[in-house]
């Protein structure tokens, strides 16, 4: 049963490792915040976007696994979901980038307290005010709730794995602020973003196939 677990973990893994190459404005927001405000004020920061994360991610899955239960539902999320991951791979693959385009960081907010801990609630409160993250957050829970079959332990686990990754790279991005000067370039932009999409696009392969041979084992034990 441990060893079953350790498979979502892992893949979970995989997904914490692509969210935290993607280049966004909380990329941005971290490596600037550092390098302004010092490691620590960073990493205060990044436990707020981590805390976002993960009361949506905890939101998301009691409130997926409590209305889709029904192996039909499973079928059809995970393979519109898989779709969606694979168009969303290729997109990024193929779309180029202009070479003097710049990603704005999150919009600063001006706190009257000094110290790091305002960075936390900063961070927290600009990340979980953001709607795409929200529609990133539960879309891959249902997807990967649809994989599992409704599995509540192998989803944990899937997100476990995905929110550990993400928040341990941006602690090591606070951390490495002042060498990241390498993302300024825009080739080595190119290839992040080639390398994101075929992980995406890898991603939605796995939540198809994985969606299919849930549905038929299911339906092979029921019969």
């Amino acid at each position: 049963m441990f060893v079953q677990l350790l498979h979502p973990l892992f893949e979970g893994l995989l997904l914490g490792i692509t969210v935290a190459i993607t280049l966004g404005p909380a990329l941005v927001a971290l490596l600037q915040t550092s390098i302004k405000h010092g490691i620590k004020t960073g990493i205060f920061l990044a436990f707020g976007i981590f805390t976002s994360d993960f009361f949506l991610v905890v939101l998301a899955v009691f409130g997926v696994s409590e209305i889709i239960t029904a192996p039909k539902f499973h079928l059809v999320f995970g393979i519109l979901g898989g779709i969606l991951m694979i168009s969303y791979g290729i997109f990024t693959f193929f779309r180029k980038l202009p070479k003097n385009e710049q990603v704005e960081a999150i919009s600063e907010i001006h706190v009257k307290r000094s110290g790091s801990l305002p960075y936390f609630f900063k961070g927290f409160i600009l990340n979980i005010a953001n709607p795409s993250l929200w529609f990133f957050w539960i879309f891959w829970v249902v997807s990967i709730n649809s994989t599992y079959g409704g599995d509540r332990k192998s989803v944990v686990m899937f997100f476990a794995g995905a929110l550990g990754m993400i928040l341990a790279t941006d602690v090591l991005k606070c951390i490495l602020a002042n060498k990241i000067k390498v993302l300024g370039n825009p080739r080595v932009k190119l290839w992040i973003n080639r390398i994101v999409g075929i992980l995406f696009f890898i991603f939605g392969a796995f939540i198809i196939t994985g969606t299919l041979l849930e549905y038929l084992g299911i339906h092979f034990k029921v019969s």
